[in-house]
């Protein structure tokens, strides 16, 4: 399947269509936090880093973002402290790229196309886990209309999976580690009806060059009875919307814990529990 940057932009419009209830609290506890800037972030952008994701409810999320304002500052780029990141993720026809993560293999891929809707800038990006438990992002600006097939080892990855969420993006300047809260998440295949919608739950993940074991936020989420959980935004994306194809066996525990926060609706109609943008 083909997909032009154009095409991609009126399937995340479509995606998109309400705010999630928690955003205006969450906009007013961000405001009492100072603020970075893009530039200011690149610092710490982490191209090589440990990775540790927490699911929170999305309840606790203007609580939290209180309790962390004195460690953390915000992103902040014009006006916007929250920001839609517009995501296709590409696999193989066969799946190549999840079942290597199903199956544990280390040193594997993803590949995505991201936009950033506030700021209007795009990205063709590569993840690779490797064997030592370490994230590697490479990244590369996007500036074409040409279909956003691409070429890997001389096979094509399609657009298999849109993955649309609101991000906020916190900065310890003290330990230089970088706290990002996702919330109203949405999945959605290409050419698909279906969409998948996460609103009782929100991602926080901690980005960080060393362990996380020693960062103030992972003593706070500890002190509220989290512990850090396995989770792939694009696994849990193909799973929910799959249609009983593909195996989950190693997901289950995952799956389990999201099937009481998400539900599915049709992109043409509207989603209970939000407000029209």
């Amino acid at each position: 399947m083909l997909l032009d940057k154009n095409q991609y932009r009126r399937a995340h419009a479509n995606l998109r269509t309400c705010t999630h209830n928690a955003e205006p609290d969450a906009l007013a506890a961000l405001e009492t936090f100072d603020g970075h800037s893009l530039a200011d972030q690149s610092a710490v952008d982490l191209p090589n880093r440990t990775d540790s994701k927490y699911l929170l409810p999305v309840t606790l999320l203007p609580r939290f973002l209180a309790e962390v304002r004195k460690e953390h500052t915000v992103l902040q780029a014009d006006e916007h402290r929250i920001f839609t990141y517009e995501n296709t993720y590409f696999d193989t026809s066969d799946w190549a790229m999840y079942h290597a993560h199903h199956n544990g293999k280390l040193n594997r891929y993803k590949y995505r196309f991201r936009h950033y809707l506030e700021t209007d800038t795009s990205y063709l990006e590569v993840k690779l886990k490797n064997n030592r438990n370490r994230t590697v992002k490479t990244r590369t600006r996007w500036h074409s209309t040409e279909p956003t097939q691409i070429m890997i080892d001389e096979a094509p990855v399609n657009p298999c999976l849109y993955v649309n969420y609101r991000r906020i993006s916190l900065w310890n300047r003290t330990t230089d580690e970088r706290l990002t809260l996702d919330f109203d998440l949405r999945w959605q295949r290409p050419g698909q009806d279906k969409v998948v919608l996460l609103q009782h739950l929100f991602i926080a993940e901690l980005k960080r060059d060393g362990k996380i074991y020693g960062s103030p936020f992972v003593r706070k989420a500890k002190d509220y009875g989290y512990r850090p959980e396995a989770m792939s935004k694009y696994c849990a994306g193909v799973c929910l919307t799959d249609n009983g194809t593909l195996k989950k066996n190693r997901f289950k525990p995952l799956l389990a814990q999201l099937s009481q926060a998400v539900l599915s609706t049709n992109t043409h109609q509207s989603t209970a529990g939000n407000q029209p943008r």
